[in-house]
């Protein structure tokens, strides 16, 4: 894998980009789950969206939390 940097100023940046592989729609709970990561676990937000698995992470917590929440609906 070879990167590319653009120049700065005095430092060379790596033009990363992120591929697009959303397979779902991220939730209110994806959306909290992502301010939660942004604010409290800083170090795993940077290795998710790094290793460009950010968005997968959050769809499967929206898909989590909306099938707990019918499970709950359903025994009320």
């Amino acid at each position: 894998m070879e990167l590319k940097y653009t120049r700065t100023s005095d430092y060379e940046l790596p033009n990363l980009t992120l591929k697009d592989n959303k397979k779902g729609t991220i939730n209110k709970y994806g959306m909290l789950r992502l301010n939660y990561l942004k604010h409290h676990k800083k170090s795993l937000y940077t290795t998710l969206l790094m290793k460009d698995e950010l968005t997968n992470h959050l769809v499967s917590v929206s898909k989590d939390a909306e099938t707990l929440l019918n499970n709950f609906n359903e025994k009320l």
